[in-house]
């Protein structure tokens, strides 16, 4: 199989947390372009009719052929990235791969619920309310929830404590 030289990101265009990560994975520096297209779309349809996860997972095709669904999808989405390719190689490694594909599946058998609380400001169908979009909002949202400080530790990009000395990841000092 070649590198793909394009991918075309098919997101169900209904859900608020997908929308977010469009947006999200639209923000992103890539190493190959990205072509995002609505599932419920008609040109989703004509083209990628006969995917049977259509609308029902994430779906990534090139222009080969080739489709990935679910957590290889969401992989594939990663290892686009600038910033996070290297974390598609380990997360699709012997000790990280079952870990992935799990959180993938709990992601998305909860995207209605995480949608609400960290969903996107767009509104396909005019009935969305506003969001949360900061830790503090996200915690009075979730009575109950604790929300860390986190940042990105800027040579691997890993969620870091902003407190933290090193990088759980990398190991890098801060």
């Amino acid at each position: 199989m070649n590198t793909p030289q394009k991918l075309i990101v098919l997101y169900d265009e209904q859900c608020a947390l997908c929308r977010r990560c469009r947006e999200w994975l639209e923000a992103q520096r890539t190493l190959v372009p990205l072509e995002f297209l609505a599932a419920g779309s008609a040109a989703a349809r004509d083209r990628f009719g006969s995917v049977p996860w259509l609308g029902a997972d994430l779906v990534v095709a090139d222009g080969d052929g080739n489709v990935w669904a679910g957590p290889a999808a969401f992989l594939l989405c990663l290892w686009a990235t600038v910033d996070y390719r290297a974390w598609s190689y380990r997360l699709s490694g012997r000790a990280l791969a079952p870990v992935a594909e799990r959180f993938f599946h709990f992601v998305s058998a909860n995207r209605k619920k995480i949608g609400a609380v960290v969903g996107t400001r767009e509104c396909p169908d005019g009935r969305c309310r506003h969001r949360p979009a900061t830790a503090t909002a996200v915690a009075a949202a979730l009575p109950g929830a604790y929300a860390p400080p986190v940042t990105a530790c800027g040579v691997c990009g890993a969620a870091v404590y902003a407190t933290a000395t090193q990088c759980w990841s990398c190991g890098v000092l801060r």
